[in-house]
């Protein structure tokens, strides 16, 4: 293939600080940094959060906002508003029959790409070839934690996507396995690419800052700490149950959460009232990238306790700030994370609080952790991302031109 092919990669996404927000970045800065001749890459964003993307862009990307329209604007308040978006769907139903399922507005086709690429689980109907990520099909395993809207959208749209796509991309081989389960997708049709610690995106902090984030943040000497929206599915509550058996015991650690919190930390905040753990614990919500560097380092050891994960990237951040790992048994965590965590059932508030309690209380363990999650990060890599990427892309396109 002599021409440079044009890829688009489309991330327009609502909110950045979310983990997806954060891979694109070190997507975006990889990318950036490659000396690859024959391709070059077009992050598309929405208009008001190109300063998101801005600092990671260089080289052979560029980028490129796009105003929402008035109608994207609505949807995205009412998707914010349970009963408005009910209302809306409803409206929407009885006009155009069922949920569409979103199109290009037009600007990849205008600009003749060679290819987009959905590093999201967002997407749209398009002629050009393209590759989708779906990243997990959560909502197939766990309906209850989605209304009953929100499941049918995925699924039509994620089938969708998928069913277009020249190539399904997922992170890990269990999820692989899901999507080709779930969607009939052929297994030749479902790449795996495991993603990098996405805190290369950063510059490393120094013993500076973290003595700072220590009193900025009133940290003890030993904590326990965990990066994570309070969305359902990431089961905190397993943790604040856990503390109060070690609580049983005379251990008591305090936990710092990072990450935005939802409406379900009413319930988190009424359950650690009533196990007696309340003051134990600390919500943080967003913190800086320097900051959410510092808990890394700082914590005794991250613990894992998500019942579902497409990858699951706060693994690989602990291995990266060179932080012992305690993780649950779900989905593609013990693939991620191999020997270099201690594992726990995530419906077991006993394994966890035995698990925690022997991080907190033998040192030579958690170094003998660290050291096996340092290893093991040494196979992923953010460069070998993208070159898969890059192979990936050139594939895709030679594939479509065969088929016409």
């Amino acid at each position: 293939m002599t021409n440079k092919l044009r890829i688009a990669l489309d991330c327009r996404i609502s909110e950045a600080k979310q983990g997806v927000g954060t891979a694109l970045m070190v997507l975006a800065k990889t990318l950036s940094a490659s000396d690859i001749a024959n391709q070059d890459y077009t992050f598309i964003v929405h208009e008001h959060m190109r300063t998101w993307l801005a600092p990671y862009i260089s080289g052979p990307c560029r980028l490129v906002g796009i105003s929402e329209s008035s109608s994207s604007r609505v949807r995205k308040y009412l998707r914010q508003v349970p009963l408005l978006r009910r209302l809306y769907r409803q409206v929407r139903r009885r006009i155009y029959g069922e949920d569409r399922i979103p199109v290009s507005d037009g600007y990849v086709e205008q600009n003749e790409f060679d290819l987009v690429h959905f590093p999201t689980p967002t997407g749209y109907l398009t002629k050009i070839p393209t590759i989708y990520q779906p990243w997990d099909l959560q909502h197939v395993h766990y309906p209850e934690f989605f209304g009953q809207e929100e499941v049918e959208r995925r699924e039509k749209q994620y089938r969708a996507f998928c069913n277009q796509a020249a190539y399904v991309c997922v992170q890990a081989e269990w999820t692989k396995e899901d999507v080709r389960k779930q969607y009939d997708i052929p297994e030749e049709r479902i790449c795996v690419i495991p993603w990098g610690s996405v805190l290369d995106a950063y510059s490393p902090v120094g013993s500076e800052h973290l003595s700072r984030a220590k009193e900025k943040y009133a940290l003890p000497g030993q904590f326990f700490y965990y990066p994570a929206v309070t969305w359902r599915h990431k089961n905190h509550i397993v943790i604040l149950r856990a503390l109060r058996f070690l609580k049983e015991r005379g251990v008591r650690p305090d936990v710092y959460f990072t990450g935005m919190t939802t409406e379900h930390k009413v319930m988190l905040d009424r359950a650690a009232s009533e196990l007696g753990v309340l003051p134990q614990l600390h919500y943080l919500g967003f913190v800086h990238p320097e900051d959410l560097q510092a808990m890394y380092f700082l914590s005794t050891a991250l613990i894992f306790p998500s019942k579902f994960e497409g990858f699951g990237l706060p693994i690989l951040e602990a291995f990266w700030a060179r932080t012992a790992v305690i993780s649950s048994t779900a989905t593609t965590l013990p693939e991620v994370a191999k020997d270099g965590a201690l594992y726990f059932d995530p419906d077991s508030p006993q394994e966890l609080a035995r698990q925690m309690q022997s991080v907190w209380e033998n040192p030579t363990m958690r170094q003998s952790l660290i050291e096996k999650g340092t290893m093991i990060l040494s196979s992923y890599s953010m460069r070998k991302t993208v070159e898969a990427f890059q192979e990936l892309y050139e594939r895709a396109v030679e594939h479509h031109m065969r088929r016409d």
